[in-house]
């Protein structure tokens, strides 16, 4: 893959892990410490991102280095990370969406809570009784 191609993908990525944990570029690029002007240079794939920002990148959200870079890493420890650090309303948004995927059986949900219930009443009497 050529220079080009390559700044191109890696501010791709830039772009998706940006957008996943919901910030505009001016909120993104003050959490790494750069301009907006070199952030969005960056992203739109016209300049590299430098071994200082993706340290830094690292530090804040989590993704690899080699995930930004070249696309590859650990997909579900990427994913993992990238959802610690999501703000709530992002979260709930990706357990509606696997909700969907996955379905929802309301009958399984109320048995899991009723087990849950009793487990908690259960804990408490013991914790009574030793107090």
């Amino acid at each position: 893959m050529d220079t080009a191609t390559a700044k191109k993908k890696t501010g791709e990525r830039l772009k998706q892990l940006r957008e996943s944990l919901g910030y505009t570029q001016e909120k993104f690029s003050e959490i790494l410490g750069i301009s907006v002007t070199l952030y969005k240079k960056m992203e739109g794939g016209s300049y590299n991102i430098s071994v200082k920002t993706l340290r830094k990148l690292r530090e804040t959200t989590g993704v690899s280095i080699d995930y930004m870079m070249f696309g590859e890493g650990k997909e579900y420890e990427d994913i993992w990370l990238l959802l610690q650090n999501s703000e709530n309303h992002i979260k709930l948004k990706v357990l509606l969406r696997l909700l969907r995927y996955f379905g929802y059986d309301s009958r399984e949900s109320r048995l899991e809570t009723e087990q849950e219930l009793d487990i908690g009443e259960k804990l408490e009497k013991i914790i009574g009784e030793n107090l």
